[in-house]
């Protein structure tokens, strides 16, 4: 890794992710750093960092590339989710809702660069979660998606959800989306009951937002909430955690929000 004067530090292929961070935690404040293209493996490198992986697009003339931007912010919102807050507008309308994992992961993602743009959402990083969504049986951070169904007389439709990857005992939410008011806090409520229930210790929430403050996350520095991911991430007592990386039915989320995870789970699909 090196960083010259006036620019975000570098890190080189063949770097240890995991040291780049510690350096970056140590010595310097940007929040984000630079690595020179974007594929699955090097995503879960930076995840596994305590990065939160990010992309940057570039264009000139004669080329188009997009690069990895993986983010080390200088304070991040933590939460135990058996701590969750729940209103109770959000369990009210919980009534009229239902919650799965892993049924809509494509579509989840694209309606989260919809609504979102794609900014930092880049297409080589698209391309390389939904690769670490196929493979999380087998990957260290696994990728998940997270679906919110608003019953109607038709059926279930989709109107709210999120990405996000599985660590050890820790859950880190990426990025979200919501069509419907009031669908997103919902979401969020069953969703930490939800970790609760199958053992995740730790819920890491990103840059700090109002509704995340709501929710009971905490705002920690770096040198606080890395030691905690670290041990998170190392936690291999997370075998109902594990069930995360399956594909669920569709549980009524006010199940959920009374009765804990403890509702949902996987059905006869198979992973994918």
């Amino acid at each position: 890794m090196f960083r010259e004067d006036g620019s975000l530090p570098t890190i080189e292929p063949g770097d240890d992710f995991g040291a780049c961070a510690e350096i970056i935690a140590s010595e310097w404040e940007e929040e984000f750093a630079f690595f020179p293209f974007v594929d699955a493996d090097v995503v879960e490198e930076a995840a596994l960092a305590r990065f939160m992986p990010m992309g940057l697009h570039l264009e000139t003339e004669s080329a188009k590339h997009d690069f990895l931007l993986p983010k080390l912010h200088l304070e991040r919102c933590l939460l135990d989710p058996r701590t969750v807050r729940i209103t109770k507008t959000a369990r009210r309308e919980s009534r009229r809702y239902m919650l799965s994992v892993n049924r809509g992961f494509r579509n989840v993602l694209a309606s989260c660069e919809r609504q979102h743009g794609s900014d930092w959402l880049v297409g080589d990083l698209v391309v390389s979660m939904i690769a670490l969504h196929e493979q999380r049986a087998v990957r260290r951070a696994g990728f998940i998606s997270v679906e919110l169904w608003l019953c109607k007389d038709d059926g279930p439709a989709l109107v709210a959800g999120e990405i996000g990857y599985l660590i050890g005992s820790a859950y880190a939410s990426l990025t979200g989306y919501s069509v419907v008011s009031g669908a997103g806090t919902v979401q969020l409520a069953a969703l930490g009951r939800l970790l609760a229930a199958v053992g995740v210790k730790v819920w890491d929430l990103g840059m700090e937002i109002d509704y995340k403050i709501a929710l009971g996350a905490r705002i920690l520095s770096r040198s606080r909430f890395m030691p905690i991911l670290s041990r998170a991430y190392a936690d291999t007592s997370r075998s109902g955690a594990l069930g995360l990386l399956g594909v669920s039915r569709l549980v009524p989320t006010r199940e959920l929000i009374d009765g804990g995870g403890a509702a949902i789970g996987p059905s006869l699909e198979e992973p994918r």
